[in-house]
This record gives C-alpha cells, structure tokens and sequence, in this order.
C-alpha cells in the first residue's frame, strides 16, 4: 500500500481532548499526541477538526522532505526509536541495545521485535532464541507485525522451537493483517503448496498477490500476470460487457475447458477459477492445479496462450492475474 497523505490519514492516531475555560467560557483542547499537534474550540468535536486540519498540514510538509512519520501510539518516544534504528545499523550495537531496553518500559512493541532480532541474531548479545521467542510474543500481543512475522518464521524452520505448521500459519496471517511484504509472501507460500483446499488456495492467491504488487521479487516471478496491465486503449467489447455476470461466466468457462484446459491436462496438470471481477473493470484470477501448480513455465508461456484466447473472447483491457 502506497504510505502516502490518505494512507497516514486513515491511521488511528490517538487525540486527547481536554477541557478548559477562557474569559468568554468554556473551551477544549485537542492533541494528537504522536505529534503534539493541537486545536482549540469552543466546541469540542470543532477542536478535533481543526487539530486535524493542521495535522494534516503537518503530515504534507513531512511527506514533501522525505521525512519519517510515526505510526499510532509511537508518539514521543519515535525520535528515540529512530536514534536506536542508527546506532543498529551502525553496529553500535550497545546503544540499541540500551536504548530498546528503555523504550519496552514505555511499551514500544517495535523495540520488543528489535530485542528480538538481536537475541535471535546474536547481534550485540549472546545468541538466545528463548529470549528473542519470548520478545516477539510481547511484541506479538501488540499487533506488531515483526514480532508476528519472526515468531512464523521460528515455527516454520524449527529455530529454538519444535516446528509447528499451524502456529506459523496464524502467525503469518497475524503480519499480513499489517501488510506485512514478508509474511504475505511466505503465507502464500504455505497455502498454496497443496491446492486441493479451494479456501486455503484462495487465500494464498491473495497474499501471493499482495506481495507481487508491493514488489516482492520472488512472489512477481511466481504470479503471471503483474508486469501485464490491461490494454487500457484496446476498444471494449460491448455485447459480451452487457451480458449478465452469469452469462459472462459461462462464455469464459466454455473457453478455458475447450481451448486451455485440455493442455494443462495433457501435462496432468489442471486449473481452478478463483475469482471473476467484472466491475468496474474486468479481472480474472486463475491458480495451476496438479503438475502445472508451482512450474516456473507456469507464469511464462501457458500465460500468454490464456491471456490470449481470453482477450479473443473478451477484450484487450482485461487483467488476468495466474499462479
């Protein structure tokens, strides 16, 4: 998701509002406390307003130089957790240390996920992956993204714990839940191994997809369709757009089973309509069964023949997303 002025603006960024009076009655003041940013009014739901007008202001100008911006409830402490980032990345590892030591009192979960990774890593401290597990749990109890990730990531490859699928599947889905590029990438990983479990393949389907379109480079290798936008110049075909959504349906399962299933069949192979969107635009997403699912040739050649024959039944700007 692109962090830009509505993403930030979409965050539920904690306000306080505190009463008060002037010489003409009552007032209120409203503060966004992550930023100390401030509105005063007569009226209380008008001081919120206008506290959020300058934060707005304030998030813009941030936006424009490139600066970093907390997230909610990072507050005063942000600055701090920064300065910690730079010793980390310095390898001055004792000052992040004893800075994310400090900041877990003031229960900053991403300073409990950066203890973790130094206690899983070894970084700066003796390597102990009871201690990092149980830093990504506290993290973990605050949502945080990191803390949920690393914790999959110790369940799925047996690092300090006995390997349990499950608990790195929920933990994965955890992370994706805050985008997390990762998570999204693995958890597809995980669900569409077997595709015999339409939910689970579904599900994979979408996380794949969430880390192909935010860059992920093995999860755009893995997904067909990503660098192929839809030919928005290519003149709509009308009559099949004006059908209803069932009819739309049955025109593109009757060619996927005369002109494209056959081939995958041939192979051993199969594939499954997860999803058909016709509004406001039309998408298609389809998942390999069988031999097919996971070849690299997949996503390559069998693509273009889809994308092709579909174009032919359809239009041109038409997306079709495959895996």
């Amino acid at each position: 998701m692109k962090k830009d002025l509505k993403y930030y603006m979409n965050l539920p960024y904690p306000v306080e509002v505190y009463p008060g009076e002037h010489e003409i009655g009552d007032a209120y003041l409203a503060v966004y406390t992550d930023f100390d940013i401030k509105g005063a009014s007569e009226d209380y739901d008008e001081a919120i307003e206008i506290a959020k007008e300058h934060l707005i202001i304030h998030i813009s100008r941030q936006l424009e130089q490139g600066l970093a911006i907390p997230n909610p409830n990072e507050g005063t402490r942000f600055m701090r957790h920064r300065e910690a980032l730079k010793a980390y990345r310095a390898k001055d590892f004792d000052t992040a240390l004893n800075i994310w030591q400090e900041e877990i009192k003031h229960k900053n979960d991403q300073a409990m996920a950066n203890l973790g990774l130094m206690y899983l890593k070894g970084e700066g401290v003796e390597k102990n992956f009871d201690t990092a597990r149980k830093y990504f749990e506290d993290a973990s109890e605050y949502g945080n993204d990191s803390g949920n990730y690393n914790l999959a990531l110790m369940y799925q490859s047996k690092i300090g714990v006995e390997e349990d699928q499950d608990k790195a599947i929920n933990y994965f889905r955890e992370a994706v839940k805050k985008d997390h590029q990762g998570a999204n990438f693995r958890l597809g990983l995980l669900l569409l191994k077997d595709r015999t479990n339409e939910a689970f393949v579904r599900e994979g389907f979408q996380c794949m997809l969430n880390a192909a379109l935010s860059g992920h480079p093995m999860a755009v290798a893995q997904m067909g369709g990503v660098d192929k936008p839809a030919n928005t110049e290519a003149d709509k075909n009308m009559l099949f757009r004006s059908k209803s959504y069932e009819s739309q349906m049955i025109e593109i399962q009757d060619a996927i089973d005369r002109y494209i299933r056959p081939i995958l069949v041939k192979d051993n192979g199969d594939m499954m309509i997860l999803d058909y969107i016709n509004e406001p635009e039309i998408e298609l997403r389809l998942a390999y069964q069988g031999a097919c699912a996971g070849c690299s040739l997949g996503a390559t050649s069998t693509y273009e023949l889809i994308k092709s024959t579909l174009s032919q039944v359809i239009d041109e700007n038409i997306t079709i997303y495959i895996i």
